[in-house]
């Protein structure tokens, strides 16, 4: 039987010490260049400035520079570009036939053309779009080359979006950790954040941003849940986790 670990015990295993605090977290926003810095405070959800965060002190501690970049189902402007060295970037669609319901193994000339080709590969915010993220995984495992990287953010708590194509809330830390020991990966960092605020928040109206958890009156959604202009929502609470994330080395 598999053996499931607490939050406290999973995260004892990560390789890296970072400092979580929310006067790092905005000191690090105020220090960016390549992100305009009203993107990360009124624009974008904070659990993906939170995932970033955790995102570009990893590359800086694991001082990772690698040619080729494979983004799986996203886009050139993938936020977490920005904090990577590299030359070129391949970015999968389900248009070019990659679609992660289906093993990639058999599509026609796989193994020559992508088998093991990237020493980075990243999937931002998919998994809860795929009915079976077992054979997603391997996909994106069958991508990365021996010694490269896989990067997986995820939510744990969602409402549900992108219809019909969605297929579930979202995934708790415990199962990235099973996905990289099912596949035989060094686990470099397993992350989560999330607070009450934020939680109720993004389920129940939308996925706020910075600016909008502060207290204070901030948004129409402090209407929702008047109680919480007194609250601080981004300060991490372990028991309202909203997203995951994890780093991973392929051996």
């Amino acid at each position: 039987m598999y053996k499931a670990l607490n939050l406290k015990e999973l995260f004892k295993g990560n390789k890296h010490s970072l400092d979580y605090s929310p006067k790092k977290i905005i000191n690090w926003i105020n220090a960016q260049e390549s992100i305009p810095r009203r993107d990360l405070v009124k624009g974008h959800a904070f659990s993906r400035v939170r995932s970033l965060y955790d995102f570009s002190r990893l590359v800086e501690k694991e001082k990772i520079n690698v040619d080729n970049v494979c983004v799986i189902s996203g886009g050139l402007d993938e936020l977490e570009l920005n904090f990577l060295e590299f030359n070129k970037v391949f970015v999968t669609s389900l248009e070019s036939g990659f679609d992660l319901t289906e093993s990639w193994k058999k599509l026609k000339n796989f193994k020559k053309s992508y088998s093991e080709n990237f020493e980075f590969v990243m999937c931002n915010q998919v998994l809860e779009h795929v009915p079976d993220p077992i054979t997603a995984f391997e996909n994106i495992f069958s991508l990365t080359k021996k010694g490269g990287y896989i990067w997986i953010s995820v939510p744990v708590i969602n409402r549900i979006h992108d219809e019909p194509n969605f297929y579930s809330s979202g995934y708790h830390p415990r199962y990235l950790k099973f996905l990289g020991d099912n596949f035989g990966l060094d686990i470099i960092h397993i992350g989560a954040w999330g607070s009450l605020k934020y939680k109720l928040f993004s389920v129940a109206r939308n996925w706020p941003p910075l600016r909008k958890l502060k207290i204070g009156l901030r948004s129409n959604s402090d209407l929702l849940f008047p109680s919480f202009v007194f609250s601080n929502g981004l300060k991490s609470e372990l028991d309202h986790i909203t997203d995951t994330w994890a780093l991973y080395r392929k051996k």
